[in-house]
């Protein structure tokens, strides 16, 4: 069984700066954990389940997975930001990830010009991984990759795709100075997706929910692109969802 403080600490992570200050968080459900144990790709610090969960899973401890327990549900429960808690979850540390500007600048990205939220980048980073991407890159004003439900949308998708923080309007004016490199914008005016002819390697900026991209990163944009509606005149929105149009566009620039 858990202390009490463990548990209090394991349910404090729901909190940015808990996570911040101990830099651990919290993934919950067997499908991701599944991948996590069988992958071996990063460490679990503590692995707890329920009898009923360990009971049709053989898991051991080893390096990949240094602690385990048994709990009960309701222990699951108050540690859980689920509203139908999982039965197992898992404790991990929060790896920076490394920034490879060699793969950046021989390969397609994303970068989000604050997408607050959450449900929304964890369904951008599954998209991201569904095409291959491997970097995705944050202002500090976007959700915290690392928040609950951005793990849980990203599907295990936030471990095979690497998120960057930066100063957008300063990576970006970086790479201008890149020949041959497209840097491209979504917006609600610009050249029609259909019609464009994306530079490869290349880096595409989507914006805010409700605000779209901002000034400061729209003088970077060497190319705006505009996803053109479809069907009837008589439509009901005025635009796609930022998650929506990532796929969109993703099937287009790296769905070859």
């Amino acid at each position: 069984m858990l202390s009490r403080n463990k548990i209090k600490y394991l349910s404090s992570l729901k909190i940015k700066k808990f996570r911040n200050a101990h830099q651990q968080f919290v993934v919950e459900g067997d499908k991701i954990i599944q991948e996590l144990v069988q992958n071996k790709s990063h460490v679990i610090r503590h692995l707890i389940g329920t009898p009923a969960w360990f009971a049709g899973n053989s898991v051991m401890p080893s390096p990949f997975i240094q602690e385990i327990s048994e709990t009960n549900a309701a222990d699951i429960k108050r540690i859980s930001s689920l509203e139908t808690p999982p039965e197992v979850l898992a404790l991990l540390d929060i790896a920076q990830p490394i920034l490879d500007r060699g793969e950046v600048l021989s390969s397609i990205s994303i970068a989000l010009d604050t997408i607050q939220d959450p449900g929304n980048l964890g369904t951008i980073l599954r998209t991201a991984d569904w095409f291959g991407i491997r970097n995705v890159f944050c202002n500090d004003a976007c959700a915290d990759c690392f928040n609950p439900k951005v793990v849980q949308a990203s599907m295990g998708a936030l471990f095979n795709v690497k998120v960057h923080y930066v100063s957008l309007p300063e990576f970006l004016a970086e790479l201008t100075s890149q020949p041959g490199f497209g840097i491209y914008g979504t917006f609600m005016d610009g050249q029609p997706l259909n019609a464009c002819k994306p530079e490869q390697p290349c880096i595409v900026v989507f914006g805010n929910e409700s605000r779209g991209i901002s000034g400061s990163v729209a003088s970077c944009i060497r190319h705006r692109i505009t996803i053109p509606p479809g069907g009837s005149i008589h439509r009901h929105v005025e635009s796609l969802n930022v998650s929506a149009a990532v796929a969109v566009v993703c099937s287009v620039f790296a769905g070859n």
